[in-house]
């Protein structure tokens, strides 16, 4: 009975060994996570940067493109043509097409000294060869055909140098006509008189040309009105002496430096200093 009671307690382990394990299982320290109050929220992961390959481009063969590529690829390229029949982006310029826009640009301006060539030379024709009064419809018409080509021309840029041409074309062609009136004897029955009336008549010239280079905005074609001013207070001095030549050129030189103020071109103001000076130094030579 006694080694019964001896057993049992040995079979079963001794309240210090148990005591020990629990004590041993135990953690040590304060856990702060205890504390912590969980958020539900996910953690904000930074969104993927994705790198875009980079073709390597051999620079001595260029580009080639693929036959089995998709036409979208090479859209919105420079020159490339889209299904409407629209270019995005203007091809840039080659050598060949270099060449060509200069070769055709000189070719454009020869053609241009050719036309005034022409053209002059026709209506020197028609005023001499001509009777006066088919000469006079004649020189009118073709006057009136350049202006009506400016009138068309200069407002588009690529044709404004043709439109000027012809409007410059036009005026002389005016002053001739006047000239030409005074020489078939038009004047003659005028009351102010044959030379008075020529005066007058290109004055009158001169304003129509100072009002069409105001309507296009060209300096080329004021200039023209100034010189011709000029050259009619030349031919004053027939009638009026060194007074009539020095109020004309003095008139023509106002006009020019008023037109360059008004139009603030330094090129008129330039032209118009250089031609009063030429002006009045010729007629100092000639006495």
């Amino acid at each position: 009975m006694a080694e019964g009671q001896d057993e049992n307690p040995g079979s079963a382990p001794p309240r210090d060994d148990v005591l020990r394990k629990r004590d041993f299982r135990r953690p040590r320290g304060m856990d702060l996570g205890s504390f912590m109050v969980n958020s539900d929220e996910p953690a904000e992961e930074p969104d993927p940067v994705e790198s875009e390959p980079h073709e390597e481009v051999d620079e001595a063969v260029g580009e080639v493109v693929s036959i089995f590529s998709s036409g979208d690829e090479h859209r919105f390229e420079a020159g490339a043509v889209q299904r409407d029949g629209t270019v995005h982006k203007t091809p840039e310029m080659d050598s060949v097409e270099d060449l060509a826009v200069h070769g055709e640009r000189r070719l454009g301006l020869g053609l241009l000294i050719a036309m005034v060539t022409v053209w002059s030379a026709i209506g020197a024709v028609v005023g001499t060869v001509l009777p006066p009064e088919l000469s006079g419809i004649g020189l009118f018409a073709m006057g009136a055909f350049g202006l009506i080509l400016g009138e068309r021309w200069i407002p588009k840029p690529s044709m404004r140098l043709l439109g000027v041409t012809w409007v410059i074309i036009s005026m002389k062609l005016f002053y001739g006509l006047v000239l030409d009136a005074w020489h078939w004897g038009w004047f003659d029955t005028s009351p102010l008189g044959a030379n008075e009336t020529l005066g007058l008549g290109l004055l009158a010239v001169v304003a129509g040309n100072v009002f069409v280079a105001q309507r296009h905005d060209e300096d080329a074609i004021a200039a023209q009105a100034t010189l011709i001013l000029l050259i009619v207070g030349s031919a004053a001095g027939a009638l009026y002496g060194e007074l009539g030549v020095a109020a004309m050129v003095g008139l023509g030189t106002l006009l020019m430096h008023g037109l360059a103020f008004m139009r603030r071109s330094g090129n008129l103001a330039s032209l118009g200093i250089a031609s009063s000076y030429l002006w009045v130094g010729v007629h100092a030579l000639s006495n």
